[in-house]
């Protein structure tokens, strides 16, 4: 399949790149050679290639900087996949589209299936919602597939600044009241690669496994653990992660407290598991 990835410069993007490319014609742009903010220049690209389907990993990630740049925020999570959507829909074509478990406040307990209601709070999590109604309104076909606390190989994540830290300081002080699942880019690509084969539509939830959640603490002891086991950490140091609150630790942008997403879709469309958390952070401290 010829498939157009736009944001091919990014984190996921670079994991999925990896994925696809030995099944796929990946036509690769990033904000130089195709602007996903002027329709025009999607246009003809689209002329130029000729995808038989968009995948779009371009995204304002940013959370709390999100806060006081509303309206770039705005432009690349809402505007630009509407973009992309109108000319999917023009070419019938379907879109791709990368979301995210903010669209969910998290203010319940159970896991939140695809069709339960959004409610996003925050400049991030409302503008990514804004995307996906733009995207359902476009009258493309669309696959938007949400996942939550991304990390992988060349970019800013989690458990990577928590290596770093743990190199200088002896002790973290980790949020533990705030749940959800990681989930590792090569995992994330892997799930597109099934998804897409599988023909998928609509909304579906990817995360890797972790029964029902983690906090960050979690994933900040286990990043030390499993990277003191890889001798990621010099020889004999020794550091403490202490579990705070979220009121101890404020943050421009509210997080959501539970935002488990719930993966019994993506089994019941691929007929395959995603993998579990840990042994994930594990293939990604060795990809290191």
């Amino acid at each position: 399949m010829r498939i157009l990835l736009a944001g091919a410069n990014g984190m996921l993007a670079r994991a999925v790149r990896k994925t696809l490319s030995g099944e796929h014609k990946l036509f690769l742009t990033d904000v130089g050679e195709m602007n996903i903010l002027k329709p025009e220049e999607i246009r003809r690209v689209c002329d130029l290639t000729e995808p038989e389907l968009i995948l779009n990993c371009a995204a304002y990630t940013q959370v709390d900087k999100a806060e006081e740049d509303e309206a770039f925020a705005r432009k690349l999570n809402a505007e630009g996949p509407a973009n992309l959507a109108r000319e999917c829909a023009a070419r019938k074509i379907p879109l791709v589209h990368i979301s995210t478990d903010f669209v969910f406040f998290g203010d319940g307990s159970h896991p939140m299936k695809e069709d339960d209601p959004a409610s996003p709070r925050g400049v991030y999590a409302v503008t990514k919602r804004e995307g996906e109604l733009e995207i359902e309104k476009s009258g493309c076909e669309y696959l938007i597939v949400r996942t939550a606390w991304l990390y992988g190989v060349g970019g800013k994540n989690f458990p990577l600044t928590m290596l770093n830290l743990a190199k200088d300081r002896d002790l973290l002080t980790v949020v533990s009241d705030q749940v959800g699942s990681p989930t590792f880019t090569n995992d994330l690509a892997w799930a597109l690669k099934n998804l897409i084969a599988a023909g998928a539509r609509g909304f579906v939830h990817f995360t890797n496994d972790s029964a029902g959640g983690i906090s960050w603490y979690d994933l900040a002891c286990a990043t030390v653990e499993e990277a003191r086991k890889l001798g990621l950490l010099p020889a004999g140091k020794k550091v403490e992660v202490k579990p705070v609150s979220t009121s101890e630790f404020p943050r421009p942008a509210p997080r959501p407290a539970f935002s488990v997403l719930c993966l019994e879709k993506f089994t019941r469309l691929t007929g395959l598991k995603p993998p579990e958390w840990r042994e994930a952070l594990v293939r990604y401290l060795k990809e290191l």
